[in-house]
């Protein structure tokens, strides 16, 4: 009895911290950066980018981010997440 009670509340605990860390993935927020790019190494993923204001940003494409078509002098609208992780890139007009 004590042990499928043990047993149960180790699944219970198991569940709860799943639960908790896809909560935490979820809350991280998306911001949008537009601006120039200054560097890109599409081997590292690394994008420099320098906002109107002249604020420099380095941020990390994610592996489904196409950095193929774009290069230093490329005006861009970039969305990230909070660490650092670009969600999408766009080239601007």
């Amino acid at each position: 009895m004590i042990r499928k009670l043990a047993s149960m509340l180790v699944i219970a605990l198991f569940a709860i911290s799943f639960a908790g860390a896809a909560v935490s993935q979820e809350a991280q927020e998306t911001m949008t950066l537009k601006g120039t790019i200054i560097s890109i190494g599409a081997d590292t993923g690394k994008v420099g980018v320098q906002d109107e204001s002249g604020k420099m940003m380095t941020l990390t494409a994610d592996s489904n981010t196409d950095l193929k078509a774009l290069s230093g002098g490329d005006r861009v609208s970039v969305e990230y997440s909070s660490d650092g992780v670009i969600k999408s890139i766009t080239e601007q007009e």
